[in-house]
């Protein structure tokens, strides 16, 4: 990235981003026909530890993280996507809690009765971890404003690549949220539907980033 962003002129809505909508609207489709046809076994399959989406998932941030690399070289920005996108690899693998008694992202785990040494060392990591989360989510968005990037393809498919990364964290925590706050149990088709297009989103992630970041730099960089 440039230390004096240029605003360029803006672009008209590209053939990369219709397919990009296109795709997100058949993936969907597949998703529900899946959820709605097939027995339900095929959907707990494809969503489990070993599924399709979790599986895939890890492969495709590791691909994203060698991308940025390749894309944006040995400096700043390209080493911390690069370690951004090898954390949510790691996230996919369950490594922040492979090691230790929990999640290193849950505050309960700090209350539980383990060794000092063990929650000391997890929370650096943990919070290692949330830095760079932090850093590069306000350095991108800081990027996107100052360069108008809404009237470019690059960063109006950023924009949806991040709206997805909520998206993903509302239908994780949706049933958990609804029942302990609000004393409301949904069905098991909607869990399933919600589980679905948590994992399936969370797979298309990667993709997604590495197709925005390949439009910034043909029509940044020229490359």
């Amino acid at each position: 990235m440039r230390s004096s962003p240029l605003v360029l002129p803006a672009q008209s809505f590209q053939t990369v981003e219709k397919a990009v909508l296109a795709g997100l609207l058949l993936f969907s489709a597949m998703l529900f026909f899946i959820i709605y046809t097939l027995d339900v076994s095929v959907s707990n399959n494809l969503t489990s530890e070993q599924g399709l989406f979790e599986v895939m998932s890890k492969f495709l941030w590791v691909v994203l993280a060698v991308l940025c690399v390749v894309k944006l070289g040995f400096r700043k920005w390209g080493i911390l996507t690069a370690l951004l996108s090898l954390i949510f690899a790691a996230r996919e693998a369950d490594l922040h809690k492979a090691f230790t008694a929990d999640s290193i992202f849950k505050t309960n785990y700090y209350k539980m009765d383990i060794p000092f040494a063990e929650k000391f060392w997890g929370g650096l990591v943990g919070i290692a971890c949330i830095i760079v989360l932090v850093w590069v989510l306000f350095s991108c968005c800081v990027y996107l404003y100052r360069t108008k990037a809404w009237r470019q393809a690059w960063g109006r498919l950023t924009i949806l690549a991040i709206a997805m990364v909520f998206f993903t964290k509302v239908c994780d925590r949706l049933e958990s949220v609804l029942y302990d706050d609000f004393q409301v149990q949904i069905s098991q088709l909607q869990a399933v539907i919600c589980n679905m297009f948590e994992e399936g989103f969370e797979m298309l992630l990667p993709i997604l980033f590495a197709i925005a970041l390949l439009c910034w730099c043909r029509r940044v960089r020229g490359s």
